[in-house]
């Protein structure tokens, strides 16, 4: 449901977003699987996928994500924040899901196996904004480099920030497809910002998490629509910080 107060206008539900992107022809083929948690759907996705991430649909920061993965045995591992735990069934996994998920809603997504930079996992953000024209503008795009042993990328869960540029050439990538993804990570803003505004105008600012699989293929995980400007401090170059900040005046955010 959209959400609106102090903070601003946002849409909260993760499967909201995922269903607007799907419904976008040029935006669908970037989106990992993704269905709302039951019995049902866990034996489809674990059928079909060795790796799954168990999220929740309104969560942020990263916080109350699983991963699943299958086992050669028929089993299931199931780790969570450092904590991890063998099952050995499809029925034994769902219970364990349940409890984490303790009567919230939750999603299954096809999991992603992230590049690495240095053995360090990574994905992007790629960041539109409003003008003072209500146009979207590709505003920053950075790395968020996972914490070792954390299974998500975020700052909040003990990830840090990185530009793009020498991270991918730390990762192989020459010049030419350094300068190719940032395209790619632009384009995608772009028409994430046009599909969300067939559904409304409200929104004023959205934040992709935007993986790069080992096949080098972007997949958009999520859109944030209130991203977080805090963690932009922590980068040595100040102005992706002073940007954000001085589009989101557009629209009376301040930091």
């Amino acid at each position: 449901m959209p959400r609106k107060g102090g903070r601003g206008f946002s849409i909260k539900s993760k499967w909201t977003k995922t269903k607007w992107l799907l419904s976008d022809r040029s935006l669908r083929e970037f989106v990992p699987e993704t269905k709302q948690f039951s019995l049902k759907t866990l034996k489809r996705m674990t059928g079909k996928y060795k790796m799954l991430y168990f999220k929740p649909t309104g969560g942020t920061g990263g916080g109350g994500i699983a991963r699943i993965m299958r086992s050669s045995k028929g089993g299931f591992h199931v780790r969570k924040d450092l904590r991890s735990a063998n099952v050995s069934s499809r029925g034994a996994l769902y219970r364990k899901l349940k409890r984490i998920a303790n009567g919230r809603s939750y999603l299954l997504q096809k999991g992603i196996k992230l590049q690495t930079s240095k053995g360090r996992p990574f994905d992007f953000r790629m960041t539109v904004q409003r003008s003072k024209r209500r146009k979207w503008v590709p505003t920053v795009m950075f790395v968020k480099l996972g914490k070792p042993g954390k299974i998500v990328t975020n700052y909040h869960q003990g990830g840090r920030l990185a530009l793009i540029e020498p991270t991918l050439r730390r990762s192989g990538y020459n010049k030419a497809q350094v300068a190719s993804y940032k395209k790619q990570l632009t384009k995608l803003g772009m028409e994430t910002g046009r599909c969300f505004d067939r559904r409304t105008k409200k929104l004023n600012e959205l934040g992709l998490d935007v993986a790069l699989d080992r096949e080098g293929k972007l997949w958009i995980l999520e859109v944030n629509t209130r991203p977080s400007y805090s963690a932009l401090k922590s980068l040595k170059d100040k102005s992706f910080y002073r940007k954000v900040v001085r589009y989101g005046r557009n629209y009376g955010r301040l930091r």
